[in-house]
């Protein structure tokens, strides 16, 4: 999981009051904020501790200039027509949503003569795809994606259409990966401000909601798939992208390649084998080194939970985390 350490500076303690009881009501676990309407009290933190950005009202600016030289600085604007002189910026009347939108934007950014551009931060793609809709691909994502988000920052995405991902996780979805997908169709999206508007944490991995109505799944475009995994993995902010398939698109053996690991699920019976064969056949058409990328994986009969709140819980500390730590990987760190 991401998460950003943020001081905010400011002389008016009710508004910094307003911002901490935000990410409480939110229970946000991507920010962590510490508020000082003092100069002296963030020198003093500052040497115990590193933020990620301080974001600071012009009279704090001045007041520590040359301090917290290797942290981000963004100026809590507050006069209109004054000039800002280059530097990041925002207005501090707005609300705390969008406020904290585009703090996560510009921490995945860097200054180049007043300008902001992305940093080329590199995420690991993992895909992960059953030619025979295996039962257990979801539990298998998600407890390979909770193994490595203990050790790296970690995005979970399901691309599938009925995933039942909600009823896992028991949380209320009110936007989901159909609505990233809409917007980044728009003229100058901000992909950064809406990942981090939709994206949800369950324990150690951040994860987009799957898409609750089916259909927007079935109009994604080849093109728009394409800048997804892209941006993903150049801009996302991630170490580790674990990306769930439901089914073949167009383009999708040509995608194969982004992927840093793919894994292809299967079981053991004879039409499973040739559905699992049929699927190795349609890579061997892109070329051998498609195929080669691709890990075919014999998944053990697994017990479930008896309750639907438990799988996941089960997935990482029963028996499919044994396998995928153990069997599947020898033991060995997975995701580097």
């Amino acid at each position: 999981m991401v998460q950003l350490n943020i001081a905010f500076l400011d002389e008016e303690e009710d508004y910094l009051e307003q911002l901490q009881g935000y990410v409480i009501r939110k229970k946000d676990l991507f920010f962590k904020i510490a508020a000082f309407s003092k100069a002296e009290a963030f020198l003093v933190q500052e040497k115990e501790q590193k933020f990620d950005a301080v974001v600071m009202t012009e009279v704090f600016w001045e007041a520590l200039e040359g301090a917290a030289a290797d942290t981000k600085k963004i100026l809590l604007y507050e006069e209109d027509g004054k000039d800002v002189n280059g530097r990041l910026f925002l207005e501090k009347y707005q609300s705390a949503e969008q406020l904290f939108q585009q703090i996560s934007a510009m921490l995945w950014q860097e200054e180049t003569d007043g300008r902001a551009v992305f940093i080329e931060h590199t995420a690991k793609l993992i895909g992960i795809y059953s030619p025979i809709r295996h039962e257990s691909q979801l539990l298998f994502s998600m407890t390979m994606a909770q193994i490595l988000g203990e050790t790296q920052k970690v995005l979970y995405v399901n691309l599938m259409e009925h995933s039942g991902f909600s009823f896992l996780t028991n949380e209320e979805i009110t936007e989901d990966i159909g609505d990233l997908l809409y917007a980044m169709m728009q003229k100058n999206h901000d992909f950064a401000a809406g990942l981090h508007k939709i994206r949800r944490t369950y324990r150690n991995v951040d994860y987009i909601p799957p898409a609750v109505n089916p259909e927007h799944i079935s109009e994604i475009t080849k093109p728009l798939l394409e800048e997804l995994f892209l941006i993903l993995k150049g801009r996302s902010g991630y170490d580790i992208v674990v990306v769930d398939f439901d089914r073949v698109f167009l383009g999708f053996a040509e995608m194969i390649p982004v992927f840093g690991g793919f894994y292809c699920l299967g079981k053991e019976g004879r039409l499973n084998r040739y559905r699992m064969t049929e699927f190795m056949e349609y890579l061997r058409k892109e070329g051998e080194y498609t195929v080669d990328l691709v890990k075919h994986i014999l998944l053990p009969e697994m017990k479930s939970s008896p309750t639907e709140a438990g799988l996941l819980d089960e997935g990482i500390y029963g028996g499919m985390g044994d396998y995928i730590r153990g069997c599947l990987y020898g033991g060995a760190e997975i995701g580097r």
